[in-house]
């Protein structure tokens, strides 16, 4: 997907932000923005597919879990 779409995609999924719920908080952010609109819109979808793209990185607890698992197979063995 093109980064237009996903900005596209992403301003229309969230209701705080989407200008058909919301056009008064678009307008403002559109005006704070001063980009055009299209520039404004590919933007956020480029930042869609940087979060998108990058692996999550498991949580300390998960990791935990992990070691705990592997301490616990190795003491089995």
């Amino acid at each position: 997907m093109d980064s237009f779409k996903l900005g596209l995609e992403k301003i229309l999924n969230n209701p705080k932000t989407s200008f058909l719920t919301n056009p008064a908080t678009f307008h403002e952010i559109h005006k704070t923005s001063g980009m055009p609109m299209s520039a404004m819109i590919k933007q956020i979808g480029k930042m869609e597919q940087n979060v998108r793209g990058k692996k999550k990185e498991p949580t300390d607890s998960e990791r935990s879990k992990e070691r705990l698992d592997e301490l616990q197979s190795k003491s089995e063995k």
